[in-house]
């Protein structure tokens, strides 16, 4: 029997994983046989987070990361090592947006959606990849991107512009990395039903006076054929497959995950 749709005996770490889109990657992951790390800067979600893994078989771990500090990023990299083993996969998840006016938009906005988004995303490729260099192995590294990065999203420009540079930094990163057998991809999901979503929908809900509810953003902003928001386990599964075997073609691609959505 072949393994090419098996992550057993394989390491992997994601942040943003205490919940949301990274609790559902990291559960998909774990389902087909993988250790995972979540790293997350909420410690009480990430604790939660780990032990629900763990009650489902999944071996799971916690670790405190900020991607925006480099010092938290190598204390997860080495906690991930010492519990776990070498980690051999990345999913960057952490991802943070605002909704504004783009009249209001200010520097300091800008400098918040970038160090998370994009800085935060490279430095914690760069270490992995690095660790891996060393321990003369091979892995995958998958970032998430939107189809914000294809498309327009009203009142979120420095998000949908941090994006298309995840996209982009993707396909470097799969050139660059490839010689190391490290294998670098992208998803982009649509509308997934987590709470940073649906803090945008209730600021939407406020913005506009109430003429456009959180209810009337769950029928719109998801992918009209569905009828509903896309589910994080749903990504998550695109995720896992692409850190696969089977998937070894497949090189520095942003893949849609929306249900079509991109083609309305």
């Amino acid at each position: 029997m072949n393994d090419y749709y098996s992550l057993k005996n394989r390491v992997a770490i994601v942040t943003g994983g205490g919940s949301g889109l990274g609790l559902g990657i990291a559960r998909a992951l774990g389902q087909l046989g993988a250790s995972v790390m979540l790293c997350d800067i909420n410690e009480s979600s990430l604790r939660r987070a780990a032990e629900e893994l763990r009650l489902e078989g999944i071996d799971a771990a916690a670790s405190y990361c900020d991607v925006t500090k480099p010092d938290t990023v190598r204390d997860s990299l080495e906690r991930a090592r010492q519990v776990l083993g070498v980690p051999d996969i990345l999913v960057n998840n952490a991802g943070v947006t605002l909704m504004q006016d783009i009249f209001e938009i200010g520097d300091k906005d800008w400098d918040f959606i970038l160090g998370v988004n994009v800085k935060g995303l490279f430095r914690m490729t760069q270490l992995f990849a690095d660790g891996l260099r060393k321990a003369g192995k091979g892995g995958n590294v998958v970032n998430l991107s939107s189809n914000g990065a294809k498309v327009t999203y009203d009142d979120q420009v420095h998000y949908c512009a941090s994006k298309a540079a995840v996209s982009n930094m993707t396909q470097c990163m799969a050139s660059n990395f490839a010689p190391l057998g490290i294998n670098v991809n992208a998803v982009c999901p649509g509308a997934v039903d987590t709470a940073m979503l649906r803090a945008c929908m209730a600021a939407t809900e406020q913005q506009t006076g109430g003429r456009v509810t959180v209810a009337d953003c769950e029928r719109t902003w998801g992918p009209p054929q569905l009828g509903r928001l896309i589910q994080p386990v749903e990504v998550g599964r695109v995720v896992a497959f692409l850190c696969t075997p089977a998937a070894a073609m497949i090189r520095g691609q942003s893949i849609n995950v929306d249900a079509g959505n991109t083609k309305f």
